[in-house]
């Protein structure tokens, strides 16, 4: 469980976000709002990867703010944009995320080769990342994010620059996992996600 509690976020003169409360449960959320409203700042501050101005972030009741460690141990997070080592491959950068997160050399080779077998990328595990297009990156990215079996994952536009039937393949993949974890999305594809089960949280407090 994931909770909100009076969130606000501003940059210098401009707020983002005001005063959000809400519990995210087991399941996918999708983050919605009008341009400008701060879904991609919210997932960045949930991802402990910013601090909120005000306010604080709960995963099981304790708090993101204060402690981030322990939380990142257990996330996945994907962001729209993702600095890749360019002089490795793919499978290389998958083990050395492993190993960041705690996975053994050997849980992390099965994981990530599952991850990319999943997600097309099979042929190309042993690519540079160099040699890749922005949506074999982007798949990487959410490849990365699904190493270990996270509780909670974080995923900002996790289907930009996919076709249709590989933007299908990643919303199962999403949708499984959410069966056991707690998974708080944007997505410009919400209005065809209809197949699926899924809550909404609509940020109101938008900015412009």
């Amino acid at each position: 469980m994931l909770e909100l509690k009076k969130l606000s976020k501003s940059y210098k003169k401009q707020t983002i976000l005001t005063d959000l409360s809400h519990i995210f449960e087991q399941g996918v959320t999708v983050i919605t709002g009008k341009s400008g409203a701060g879904k991609s700042t919210l997932l960045r501050l949930c991802a402990s990867a910013e601090k909120p101005t005000r306010g604080d972030i709960l995963w099981q009741g304790k708090s993101l703010v204060a402690k981030p460690k322990p939380f990142r141990k257990i996330l996945g997070y994907a962001p729209q944009q993702i600095d890749f080592p360019p002089d490795i491959t793919a499978i290389d950068f998958l083990r050395y995320v492993g190993a960041l997160k705690g996975i053994n050399y050997k849980d992390a080779s099965r994981q990530g080769t599952a991850l990319l077998s999943r997600l097309e990328l099979a042929n190309d595990a042993n690519k540079s990342i160099q040699m890749y297009s922005g949506g074999m990156r982007r798949r990487l990215g959410l490849a990365q994010a699904f190493l270990g079996q996270p509780q909670c994952l974080i995923l900002d536009e996790p289907t930009a620059e996919l076709d249709p039937q590989t933007a299908g393949i990643v919303h199962d993949l999403i949708f499984e996992t959410g069966k056991t974890a707690t998974i708080l999305m944007t997505t410009h594809l919400a209005d065809s996600m209809n197949t699926y089960g899924y809550e909404k949280f609509e940020i109101v407090h938008a900015s412009q």
